[in-house]
C-alpha cells in the first residue's frame, strides 16, 4: 500500500511537473481500483458496483452506488475484482453474468476517464446469450445527498420527494460540485425516503439511465445489445462545473462574470432561459464575486439570499462584455392583515407573495419552515410585516378549500411599507362536515424536519378541522403544540396515531389512530401483516387500521408487494385483508391523477369481492412547500353537534366512527353532496339501502370554491360476479372471492359535463348566502337505473385546470369522490 501510495504521488506531480497535459493515475490495491485526473479520483469498488467520486484537496466526496435495473425490477451489480482488466492508464473494464430466471445475458462495465475535465463516462452493454427473450435494462446510481443542494437543470432545485426526468443533475455543497449526467437522453431522478431496511438510512436521490431493450435472440442469431451510459463531472468549485456540463450537453456557452452587491452574507446566483425555466444555481466567491461559463440560452439572472432578500432580475446574455451587478439590498416592507371577511375577526391563513411582471418570487426561508417557506407564510394571528424586495408582486391569501381566496397586486419601493387587507369568506358551506388529514409527519419522523408546532399551524391555515400525526413507528401527539400556540380544540382536533413503517422485511405502511401513548407501537421489524393488524386492533375495536399509499413506488405499496392484481379476482395468499380503510388518494400522487385513478381500480376490485373498506385521502406531507397539509383531505359527515357547528370541540371519536364506516368523501377542492332514496329510505355515502326495484332517485349537488376548477360529475356502480361465492383464503381473510372467479365490473351509470369556470381571486361580493350560491357548480334530482346486482354506488367529481395558477407547487387536477352506498340483496 505504501509503495502504491508513493507512485501516485510520484505520477501526479510529474503530470504538474509537465503542465502541458494531463496524465491519468490508475492504482490497485485491495479490493478497489482508483483513476485519478486534474481535479478529481474515482474509486471503484467491483464487488458492490459502488464508485467514489473525491476531490483532490479532500473535502468534496460522492458516494455511488450502480445497479441494474432488468424488466422494471431493479437488482445490484457485483463484479469480482478478478474481472476488472485496466485497458490503459484511463479505463477499465469489467465482465460479469447476468440472470433472469433461467435465461442469461453478459454486461460489460466500462469505466473511461477524461482527466482534462475530470469526466469518468461508464457505459454498460448488456448482451442477452442465445435464446433470451427480449428484456428491458436501465444503468441506476444512489446516493445520498446529505445536506447538499440537488439542483436539476431544467427543473430547479428538488426540495422534496418526488420524480423529474432531465438530462442531468448537479449535487452541490457550495465548495465542490458533482454531476451527473447523460448524452442519451433524459434520465429519471428520484428523490426517495430513507431505506429503513439499513441502519442509519438517510434520504436518497436515485438516478437513472434512459430505458434500453435488448430484443428476444434466437439461436444462431446475432445479438443486439441494449447500450447505457451516463457520466460523473467533478467541479473545483459551485461556479466552475457548469461549462464543462452544457459542453457536454452540446450548449453553446459563453462567459458571465458579475458581483453580487447590498449584503455581507455570500449569495447564490441563478440564471433561466427566455422560458423561465432554471439552468444554473451558483454560490458567489467571499467577495460577492462570480465567473460561470454559461449556455448562451441563461439569459436572466438574478441573486437571492435564505431570506427574503432577492435581487432584481436582469436580462444578461451570456459573453456580454461588461460586469454584471445584481444588488440584494433590502427593497420595501410589506404589511398584511387577514380577516374573515364575515365576522371581521383576524383568521390564521397562508400567505402568498408571487412575483409579477419579471419580478421573482421571494423566499421567506426553507421549505419546511411555517413562519417563511420559499413564498409562503403561515400566519397565526392572521397579520405580518416583512421585508421585501422592490418590485411588483401578487399577495393573495388562503384558508383552504371551502374559502375563497382573496388578493390584490401591488409595487415594493424602496424604503417605503406597503399595507395589504386581505378578506376570506367561508363561501361553501359545511355544516356536519370535518374535514380531515390522516397522514401527516412532523420533526419526531426520521425523514422530515419540520417541527410539530409548524405542522400544526400548516394544518390550521390550511382550514383542516382534525389530524392524525402518522409519524414513522413513534406515536405522535399534537397536544403540547396546540397548547403552545394556543389552538383550540375548535380550530383543530387531533388524534394521537402512528404509521407503521415495515422493514426486513418491508411490505409497505400502515396508519393507526386513534393509538394511545403509554403503549408500545405495533411490531414492524421482522414481522408480518397479520401481527400488525392484530396489535393496531387490540384494546380498541373501534381503532381504524388503514393500508396508506397501497401503489406506491419504492418498495412501500403494500399492493404492489403483495402481488394484487385488481382484474383476476384473487386475493393473494400472502395478503392480509383485516384492515380498516385504504388510503387510495395519497398527496405524493396528486399530481399523477392516472396513478390515483389505478388505486380506485384496486379499491373497486375490493368492493366487488365484498370487501367493505372505506375509502380516505391524505396529503403525506413532509414539507411545507410542496404536497400541502390537508391536500387532498377526507370530509367526515357527522351530527353538526360533532363536527363543532354549534361551538362546542370536534367530537373525536364521532370523527372516527364516520371515516371506519365510510360516511364521507374525498377531494382536492369540489365538494360533494349525495344522497338516493331506495324503497322509501335515504342514504348517504356508508349507509346500507335496500335494492330498488325500479330506479335510484336522489339529489346530487357539485360546489367548488371560486378557484376551484370543476369539469364533470359521474356516477359509478359497483356490479360483483354472480358466481361470487365465500370460499376462506388465508387465515385472517374474510370470505370473498373463488379463485379464477372475476371480481366483477364497474359501469358509469350517469355522467355530466360541467361548464368550467375561469379562476376567481379577490373579494367575493353579495351577502354569505349569494356567495354561497356562487360556488353550486352541478345540481340535479336523480333518476337512475343501475344494472341488476349493483351492490355499491359512488359519486366522482373531476376538474382539468390544476390548481397551481391559484396556489404555488399545486399541479393538481382537482378530483373528489365519495365513499359507497351499499344496496343489499
Amino acid at each position: 500500500m505504501a509503495i502504491v501510495a508513493a507512485l501516485i504521488a510520484f505520477a501526479l506531480a510529474f503530470g504538474a511537473q509537465r503542465g502541458r497535459r494531463v496524465v491519468p493515475v490508475v492504482a490497485r490495491a485491495g479490493e478497489v481500483t482508483e483513476l485519478g485526473g486534474k481535479l478529481a479520483r474515482f474509486a471503484f469498488f467491483p464487488a458492490s458496483g459502488r464508485i467514489v467520486a473525491s476531490t483532490s484537496d479532500g473535502h468534496g466526496q460522492l458516494d455511488l452506488e450502480m445497479s441494474l435495473v432488468v424488466d422494471g425490477v431493479e437488482r445490484p451489480i457485483a463484479m469480482r475484482r478478478s474481472d476488472v482488466q485496466l485497458r490503459d492508464k484511463s479505463t477499465l473494464a469489467v465482465s460479469f453474468p447476468v440472470e433472469i430466471g433461467e435465461e442469461h445475458a453478459t454486461g460489460l462495465l466500462e469505466l473511461k476517464l477524461d482527466p482534462s475535465s475530470d469526466l469518468l463516462s461508464a457505459g454498460l452493454a448488456i448482451t442477452p446469450d442465445s435464446g433470451s427473450a427480449t428484456h428491458t435494462y436501465a444503468l441506476r446510481v444512489g446516493l445520498a445527498p446529505e445536506s447538499r443542494s440537488v439542483f436539476v437543470p431544467g427543473v430547479g432545485t428538488l426540495s422534496d420527494l418526488g420524480t423529474v426526468d432531465a438530462s442531468s443533475v448537479v449535487i452541490d455543497d457550495d465548495a465542490h460540485a458533482f454531476a451527473l449526467v447523460s448524452t442519451q437522453g433524459a434520465m429519471t431522478i428520484a428523490s426517495q425516503a430513507p431505506d429503513l431496511d439499513q441502519a442509519g438510512a438517510r434520504p436518497r436521490l436515485v438516478v437513472t439511465a434512459r430505458t434500453e431493450t435488448a430484443p428476444a435472440r434466437l439461436a444462431g442469431a446475432v445479438p443486439k445489445t441494449a447500450r447505457l451510459d451516463f457520466g460523473i463531472l467533478v467541479g473545483a468549485s459551485s461556479q466552475a462545473i457548469w461549462g464543462r456540463l452544457y459542453k457536454l450537453l452540446r450548449s453553446e456557452t459563453a462567459k458571465v462574470t458579475g458581483i453580487v452587491t447590498g449584503t455581507h452574507e455570500r449569495a447564490h446566483v441563478f440564471a433561466r432561459g427566455d422560458d423561465g425555466h432554471p439552468m444554473i444555481r451558483a454560490m458567489v466567491d467571499g467577495q460577492g464575486r462570480f465567473v460561470i461559463e454559461a449556455p448562451k440560452t441563461a439569459t436572466q439572472w438574478y441573486a437571492a439570499l435564505e431570506t427574503a432578500a432577492t435581487s432584481a432580475p436582469i436580462r444578461f446574455p451570456p459573453g456580454t462584455p461588461w460586469e454584471l451587478k445584481l444588488d440584494v439590498s433590502a427593497g420595501g416592507e410589506l404589511s398584511v392583515r387577514v380577516i374573515d371577511g364575515d365576522t371581521g375577526q383576524p383568521l390564521v391563513s397562508r400567505l402568498l407573495v408571487k412575483g409579477i411582471e419579471g419580478t421573482i418570487d421571494p423566499s421567506f426561508g426553507p421549505d419546511y419552515r411555517a413562519s417563511g417557506a420559499g413564498p409562503l407564510m403561515d400566519m397565526l394571528d392572521g397579520e405580518v410585516t416583512t421585508p421585501l424586495p422592490a418590485g411588483r408582486y401578487r399577495v393573495s391569501a388562503t384558508h383552504g378549500m371551502e374559502w375563497s381566496i382573496d388578493a390584490e397586486s401591488i409595487e415594493i419601493t424602496s424604503g417605503h411599507t406597503k399595507h395589504v387587507d386581505l378578506a376570506l369568506r367561508h363561501v361553501v358551506p359545511t355544516p356536519g362536515i370535518v374535514g380531515c388529514d390522516l397522514h401527516v409527519h412532523a420533526r419526531p419522523s426520521f425523514d422530515t424536519p419540520v417541527t410539530t408546532e409548524d405542522r400544526v399551524l400548516s394544518l390550521v391555515s390550511a382550514g383542516v378541522d382534525f389530524a392524525v400525526p402518522s409519524e414513522h413507528n413513534i406515536v405522535g401527539d399534537y397536544g403540547p403544540a396546540t397548547d403552545l400556540l394556543r389552538i383550540g380544540n375548535r380550530q383543530l382536533a387531533h388524534v394521537t396515531g402512528v404509521e407503521v413503517t415495515t422493514y426486513n422485511p418491508r411490505f409497505g405502511h400502515f396508519g393507526v389512530f386513534p393509538y394511545p401513548l403509554g403503549a408500545g407501537v405495533p411490531p414492524f421489524k421482522g414481522t408480518t401483516a397479520g401481527a400488525i393488524f392484530t396489535a393496531g386492533h387490540r384494546g380498541d375495536p373501534n381503532r381504524i387500521v388503514q393500508v396508506n399509499h397501497p401503489r406506491m413506488q419504492m418498495g412501500i405499496g403494500y399492493f404492489g408487494i403483495v402481488g394484487f392484481d385488481p382484474k383476476t379476482g384473487r386475493i393473494p395468499s400472502s395478503m392480509r385483508t383485516d384492515f380498516d380503510t385504504i388510503e387510495v388518494y395519497n398527496g405524493y400522487e396528486s399530481a399523477n391523477r392516472a396513478q390515483v385513478e389505478r388505486v380506485m381500480e384496486d379499491w373497486y376490485a375490493l368492493l366487488n369481492l365484498g370487501k367493505r373498506y372505506a375509502a380516505t385521502g391524505s396529503s403525506d406531507s413532509h414539507r411545507i412547500q410542496y404536497q400541502w397539509a390537508g391536500y387532498p383531505r377526507t370530509f367526515a359527515m357527522v351530527d353538526p353537534k360533532a363536527a363543532g357547528d354549534t361551538g362546542l370541540p370536534v367530537d373525536t371519536r364521532e370523527v372516527v366512527a364516520a371515516l371506519k364506516k365510510g360516511h364521507s368523501f374525498v377531494s382536492t377542492g369540489p365538494m360533494i353532496e349525495f344522497d338516493v332514496v331506495s324503497e322509501g329510505k335515504n342514504g348517504k355515502p356508508g349507509d346500507d339501502l335496500p335494492t330498488p326495484r325500479g330506479p335510484l332517485t336522489g339529489k346530487l349537488r357539485v360546489r367548488a370554491a371560486p378557484w376551484v376548477d370543476v369539469t364533470s360529475v359521474e356516477l359509478v356502480a359497483g356490479v360483483p360476479s354472480p358466481t361470487l361465492g365465500a370460499l376462506p383464503v388465508a387465515s385472517g381473510n374474510p370470505p370473498g372471492n373463488v379463485p379464477g372467479t372475476a371480481p366483477g365490473s364497474t359501469k358509469v351509470v350517469f355522467k355530466s359535463a360541467i361548464p368550467s369556470r375561469p379562476t376567481r381571486l379577490g373579494k367575493e361580493e353579495g351577502t354569505l348566502e349569494e356567495a354561497a350560491q356562487r360556488t353550486i357548480r352541478f345540481e340535479t334530482e336523480l333518476s337512475v337505473t343501475v344494472p341488476e346486482g349493483t351492490r355499491w354506488i359512488i359519486a366522482v367529481v373531476r376538474g382539468d385546470r390544476p390548481l397551481d395558477d391559484a396556489l404555488p407547487f399545486m399541479v393538481i387536477q382537482p378530483l373528489a369522490f365519495t365513499n359507497p352506498i351499499w344496496l343489499s340483496r
